[in-house]
């Protein structure tokens, strides 16, 4: 209700939201050091993968930012008008906490609705400290919400509720059924998991090969996307 309630003040200031996301960039890139150990102790991270999926979500900042101007373009045209969606609910993976959580929440944000963001149990605090870079960058606490439910009936409350207009949700196909089977009419953006299989040849470097499957199937912690999960030779 809080979020309800907030967004619709805030869908009526798309250069003040502008602003905001463009602060939101420079807090996360004078946040690094406060970041990455989190994303390291709690995510399994090296240095160097916390480092690139930081300014990933930097990055999702200034592009986002940069969109509401062509938000405001597109209700120039004649019969136009971009209605956006009041509360958004995000359900990012552990995987990538900071990344691909804040991108989901930039989105809406930028897109003019309120967030409430369920962070996956495994990276809590890595969510949370993304959360407090936002709030200090300036965006309201009122328009980024944290539930901090666990992945159960309580959560598919959450998501399902139907104050929800959507749902953005990166994670197993499997998850995405069951948010659809409880509620139906989900407005569901959903990006999910697959297999993914590594073809060497006889005629590839094999060193080469070798080091690149290996990096492939256990970077991250063996949890990205694109991670291999099957070697063909």
């Amino acid at each position: 209700a809080k979020a309800k309630a907030a967004s619709v003040a805030w869908a009526k200031k798309p250069e003040e939201r502008k602003q905001i996301l463009l602060q939101v960039g420079a807090e996360l890139a004078n946040s690094r050091g406060q970041l990455l150990p989190v994303m390291m102790a709690e995510g399994g991270k090296t240095v160097a993968e916390a480092d690139s999926e930081l300014s990933e979500a930097i990055d999702f900042a200034n592009f986002y930012a940069h969109l509401i101007d062509e938000l405001q373009e597109i209700e120039k045209l004649d019969g136009v008008k971009f209605i956006p969606h009041q509360v958004v609910v995000v359900t990012p993976p552990w995987n990538f906490p900071v990344a691909i959580a804040a991108g989901g929440v930039l989105a809406a944000l930028a897109a003019g609705a309120a967030v409430i963001i369920k962070p996956a149990p495994q990276v809590v605090n890595c969510v949370l400290a993304m959360v407090e870079t936002l709030w200090r960058a300036g965006v309201p606490k009122r328009m980024l919400q944290v539930a901090l439910v666990p992945d159960n009936q309580l959560g598919l409350a959450l998501v399902g509720h139907p104050d929800v207009d959507s749902v953005i949700l990166t994670g197993s196909f499997e998850t995405a059924q069951l948010f659809k089977n409880y509620r139906p009419r989900t407005n569901l953006f959903a990006e999910t998991s697959g297999k993914n299989g590594i073809v060497i040849s006889p005629f590839a470097d094999l060193d080469l090969a070798a080091n690149d499957l290996a990096k492939s199937a256990f970077g991250h912690a063996g949890q990205k996307c694109s991670a291999a999960s099957l070697g063909i030779l």
